[in-house]
């Protein structure tokens, strides 16, 4: 089987974003993809949302396509109306069907005896930095010395950083309990980072500060603590990863903000499309 990952295209963000949407679906065509799996960040407008995925559409129908939310997804605003991320969250899923996407946070997936399970993740502040002894207040603010996480602003889920990091924790724990006997090995995505050894920290500030804001600790031990589990694709990071932690192999292949974009949108896609072949 061979797998294709990428994340946060942030197709919103700057034209290079909005304009590498197309090499990443040539680069996907090209690759001759079992499944293609993009994890998270895609766009927070549901237009572009939508219009970001329809451009997958002439993928061989054989590929087949995943994804799971990112923060920015389940981002809400004014004209968003009044739904909230709990909302939002479920219209992804529809959004993914009408594109022959697979949400993996409504379900796992079974393909060739391969089980695919996935969830957004949250975060905890378990991966804060301690050495700057923040208070906790601020990491639950998002504010500190003039920098903000702008979730505060736009995630609303109606419960707190930790309750919604425990329920998709939950999430994932309950949807390898529900394949598990059936297959040969587990492929866990995530938006948010599983492990903390992927967590990039510079020991200043306001850098740290943002560490909190990158996952979950309990995300990663669910992974470890599976023996059919083999590897752990996420997002959210913006820096690319492909390292073994325990015998997982752990694997990061952002887009990021091209706000000062490459030479080759063409070059830079093929690079940020991630190869997996499993036997």
């Amino acid at each position: 089987m061979r797998i294709g990952v990428t994340s946060d295209i942030h197709t919103d963000i700057s034209p290079g974003n909005s304009q590498i949407i197309k090499h990443i679906a040539e680069a996907v065509k090209e690759a001759e993809l079992d499944v293609f799996i993009i994890c998270g960040d895609i766009s927070a407008n549901v237009m572009v949302f939508s219009r970001t995925l329809g451009a997958f559409h002439h993928i061989d129908s054989d590929c087949k396509k995943l994804l799971v939310a990112g923060n920015h997804d389940i981002w809400t605003s004014q004209t968003t109306g009044k739904i909230d991320s709990n909302d939002k969250y479920k219209l992804i899923t529809a959004i993914a069907s009408e594109h022959d996407f697979h949400h993996l946070g409504d379900s796992p997936v079974i393909i060739d005896k391969i089980g695919f399970c996935g969830t957004i993740g949250w975060y905890d502040y378990s991966y804060r930095n301690d050495k700057h002894n923040i208070p906790i207040k601020y990491y639950m603010k998002k504010f500190f010395q003039g920098s903000v996480w702008n979730d505060v602003n736009y995630a609303k889920w109606g419960k707190s950083d930790i309750e919604m990091a425990r329920y998709f924790e939950n999430e994932l724990q309950n949807q390898i309990n529900s394949i598990k006997n059936g297959v040969s090995r587990i492929i866990a995505v995530t938006h948010h980072v599983p492990f903390k050894e992927c967590v990039k920290y510079k020991d200043k500030l306001p850098w740290d500060f943002f560490s909190a804001f990158m996952g979950s600790v309990g995300l990663g031990e669910i992974c470890l603590k599976e023996p059919l589990i083999t590897h752990a694709l996420f997002g959210h990071t913006h820096a690319n990863f492909n390292v073994n932690i325990k015998g997982v192999q752990a694997v990061c292949s952002p887009v990021g903000y091209l706000t000062d974009p490459p030479k080759s949108l063409s070059q830079y896609a093929r690079q940020k499309l991630h190869i997996i072949d499993i036997a």
